[in-house]
């Protein structure tokens, strides 16, 4: 954008050489805008119109022009590429000797630059023919080592109630206003001092720059230094840093910091309109810029509640109609992903915190995430040692690790969703190890249960037409496999379960180890079954099924003892418990026919996918019971 502003202004600067250049006789003349608009038609191949230019002879040759108009390519959006209502400077007369030109007392009025793409993608600040051979005329590369050495001395600049506008082929625009912006340096060998007051997208932005003198910035491509103030409304933005080529603000390297307490002027200069949450934000670290790559590393800041520990954001500028492409890599210290939601929703969130599950069939730009975190809240659940990588497609998204901790237990997960029109199709399978039984029954506030050990499952979910995580919880297909190697149960569960007869006259202590555990589920939007559930120890073997409606919080279940297993005094009657989950009420399975069913099927083992068979093939209790 400064290149194009400049190039502009060296534009009209080209009407005083037009006019020098015809020699000392006719500085005495009143209006020079014919000869100019002649020579500047030549040299551009553009119409060019000018009110009226002024010229005065003297030490210091004086530039008065008004109302100058260069015509914009055929197929642009607006008639005119650049219109100036009123252009005022001075030039040095030696300096057009030796160069480079220096100029002072420049003043600009109501500059208005175009700078756009035609939908065929033709640029239309190329003022000459484009080539039609084979050698035709290649886009600049960020390769290229730019030439500043031509760069006009500024002594003193300013530009008021003027703008620069880049247009996209895809008809994006981007606006620098400029209320109020001068340009100050004693010499060449002096600092260069830029205050800016102006906007952009129409968003209030001011800008205080101290840059290396200029005779540095003709050096290009060596680092040139600059320091820069931003702010726009709450928020602040401070660089301080090297550019190897100022006028494209390319080969930036340096340290950048920004802040605000709401966020909002970031919504604001981002294009996205309407209202917006205040979430604080604070980061740094180090930025650079090199052709279409915006990198920024050794990142670390706050947003909202949640710290930023160490990351990277990396963007590639995608070009010639390809979106483009970000990936980042963050390491998050505590991540409160309610007050995030509430924070997001502008405090009007209510109810539960959700995730949406939109995987865009265009996604600009495309995303590829690489997350860690010390602690996750989501709703009433706290996880910790998140890990997440997940990569994006057109119309799908890729979530090839997702580990972290919960209750002392890890749990893994990877799987994708897929675009159906506006919802998504979400695959997942889900393995959690080391999953205390009592941590866990304790968190969801069930009555203690005579067992302990780890637990170790294995899941594959899917779900379609969901557009949130907590919808797809409640809409998934899974089946799962619940093992457990290592373990102990209370002896008198056992020996009741058995209806043991030493039970009328004793009561059975302590616990049994447990052989092993083995547990299929089946479920569908939340109504399933367990079959078989399996569980071996030294002094008996149960077997037994359930069905279950998480809907309607109901279960039927029955369970067993097998005969070959318990002692000569076990009854092995089977028990059937069956009604909702608070209040169920008990019989014995063989006197209700839908008893007898389940009890025929608790020896059955469900078919597995391929992926669950090999971990339920390792446990002891995938055998039949006899």
């Amino acid at each position: 954008m400064v290149k194009w502003l400049l190039g502009a202004f060296l534009c009209l600067l080209v009407v005083c050489s037009a006019i020098i250049g015809g020699g000392w006789f006719w500085i005495d003349q009143k209006d020079f805008s014919a000869l100019a608009t002649q020579k500047l038609e030549k040299a551009t191949g553009r119409t060019v119109k000018i009110g009226s230019l002024r010229v005065r002879a003297g030490r210091w040759i004086t530039i008065d022009a008004k109302d100058l108009h260069l015509a914009n390519i055929p197929g642009g959006s607006r008639p005119d590429m650049v219109s100036v209502g009123a252009l005022h400077a001075r030039i040095r007369v030696t300096s057009l000797l030796h160069g480079p030109i220096e100029t002072r007392d420049v003043t600009i009025d109501h500059f208005s630059g175009l700078f756009e793409r035609t939908p065929d993608r033709t640029p239309n600040w190329r003022f000459k023919p484009q080539k039609t051979s084979d050698h035709a005329e290649t886009e600049h590369s960020g390769a290229d080592k730019p030439d500043l050495s031509w760069f006009p001395g500024l002594r003193n600049a300013t530009i008021t109630d003027s703008d620069v506008t880049y247009r996209s082929a895809k008809g994006s625009s981007y606006k620098v206003g400029m209320q109020h912006v001068t340009f100050q340096s004693d010499n060449d060998a002096s600092p260069l001092i830029m205050a800016f007051q102006g906007a952009y997208n129409d968003t209030s932005v001011t800008l205080d720059a101290t840059m290396q003198p200029l005779k540095v910035l003709r050096r290009a491509p060596e680092p040139y230094g600059a320091k820069a103030h931003i702010t726009s409304g709450d928020l602040v933005i401070d660089f301080d840093g090297t550019l190897t080529d100022a006028l494209n603000f390319d080969g930036v390297n340096g340290n950048i910091a920004l802040s605000t307490p709401t966020a909002s002027p970031v919504f604001e200069l981002a294009g996205l309109s309407g209202t917006h949450p205040a979430v604080p934000l604070a980061l740094k670290g180090t930025f650079s810029h090199t052709g279409d790559n915006w990198h920024l590393t050794n990142a670390s800041g706050n947003f909202q509640n949640s710290k930023i520990k160490s990351g990277t954001f990396d963007l590639n500028e995608g070009g010639n109609g390809k979106p483009d492409i970000i990936a980042t890599d963050l390491n998050l210290g505590r991540v409160d992903l309610n007050d995030l939601n509430k924070a997001l929703s502008s405090g009007k969130s209510s109810g539960s915190t959700d995730i949406p599950l939109i995987a865009p069939a265009n996604p600009d730009p495309v995303l590829h995430v690489k997350l860690t975190a010390d602690e996750i809240l989501y709703n009433a659940l706290t996880f910790s040692k998140l890990k997440l990588e997940a990569s994006q497609t057109p119309g799908r998204i890729d979530v090839s690790t997702l580990a972290l901790g919960y209750l002392g237990a890890g749990l893994q997960a990877n799987g994708h969703m897929e675009d159906q029109g506006g919802h998504s199709r979400v695959t997942a399978n889900i393995a959690l190890s080391h999953g205390d039984i009592d941590r866990l029954r304790r968190t969801a506030g069930l009555a203690p249960v005579p067992v302990k050990g780890a637990l170790s499952i294995r899941i594959i979910a899917s779900a379609n037409n969901v557009r949130t995580l907590n919808e797809a919880t409640r809409k998934a297909d899974l089946v799962a496999a619940v093992s457990m190697e290592k373990g102990e149960i209370a002896r008198e569960i056992v020996e009741a379960a058995s209806m043991d007869l030493r039970l009328l006259f004793r009561h059975a202590k302590g616990t049994t180890p447990i052989t092993c555990m083995l547990g299929v589920l089946e479920m569908h939007q939340g109504i399933g079954k367990v079959v078989p559930l399996r569980l071996k120890t030294s002094t008996g073997v149960l077997a037994a099924k359930a069905d279950f409606d998480l809907n309607r919080r109901w279960l039927d279940l029955v369970f067993a003892s097998r005969p070959f297993s318990t002692s000569f005094f076990a009854l092995d009657i089977p028990i059937r418990v069956s009604g909702r989950f608070d209040s169920p009420n008990l019989s014995i399975a063989k006197w209700s026919k839908k008893g007898r069913d389940l009890l025929a099927d608790s020896n059955e083992l469900t078919v597995l996918p391929a992926a669950l068979r090999s971990f339920a093939s390792s446990n002891a209790c995938v055998r039949p019971t006899q």
